[in-house]
């Protein structure tokens, strides 16, 4: 219980306060980093070393176990560019690229430095927090799913809150966040590891930076 009791509280500083110094102290983007990879040192050491928590799920296992996660990589790849090219229309593009231009300063060879971060690293960061600290380690893993999935969703709010003009259609993304929060949650508990949902969530991310590439030269 105390182990459940410390996965619920810190997953919930963890989605306010990476809010709230995105959205209400808008810091730039790589403070915004330094603060998450603390964040996440500190939920390790402190699951670690006081409330016993399992961290195996960091193990590699052989290329053959993560085969469903290869194919929906590819899936997802195409599902997020045929979405776009049909919600584009309700999305405010100006918005979306004067935040990566003047919010984050994303523009020339740091949106590149960020695209590798976003794609290789915060994609890992994502999954062993969501998947790993949260689901894998949550003792009733139905409970753990919801939690997982939920915050999943909730926690990526403020990349896309001002992406539409009519805020009801911020209800896709939630919906489509949580059933991929499932999704995922599904492929790691077949290999009881982080990979399986990290090779797809790779391939997601890129697509979405090759989008953000061409709305930026848009």
């Amino acid at each position: 219980m105390k182990k459940d009791k410390y996965i619920v509280i810190f997953s919930v500083l963890f989605i306010v306060s990476l809010y709230f110094i995105d959205q209400i102290l808008q810091v730039s983007y790589f403070y915004k980093v330094i603060f998450k990879l603390f964040m996440i040192a500190t939920s390790y050491l402190v699951g670690k070393n006081f409330f016993n928590m399992s961290f195996d799920f960091l193990r590699f296992k052989k290329i053959k176990n993560y085969k469903k996660g290869i194919i929906l990589s590819i899936l997802t790849f195409s599902i997020i560019f045929i979405g776009f090219f049909i919600i584009n229309n309700f999305m405010d593009l100006d918005i979306l690229k004067s935040e990566f231009i003047n919010k984050y300063k994303l523009t020339g060879y740091k949106f590149f430095i960020a695209s590798f971060y976003l794609v290789i690293i915060n994609s890992f960061i994502e999954e062993y927090f969501f998947r790993g600290f949260i689901f894998l380690n949550y003792k009733n893993r139905k409970i753990g799913n919801i939690l997982s999935s939920i915050t999943f969703s909730i926690y990526h709010i403020s990349n896309f809150q001002n992406w539409f003009d009519n805020k009801l259609l911020l209800i896709l993304p939630i919906i489509s966040l949580v059933i991929a929060g499932m999704i995922f949650n599904y492929l790691v508990s077949i290999t009881d590891d982080i990979y399986n949902s990290y090779i797809p969530h790779m391939f997601a991310d890129l697509s979405i930076v090759i989008i953000g590439y061409f709305i930026i030269i848009h």
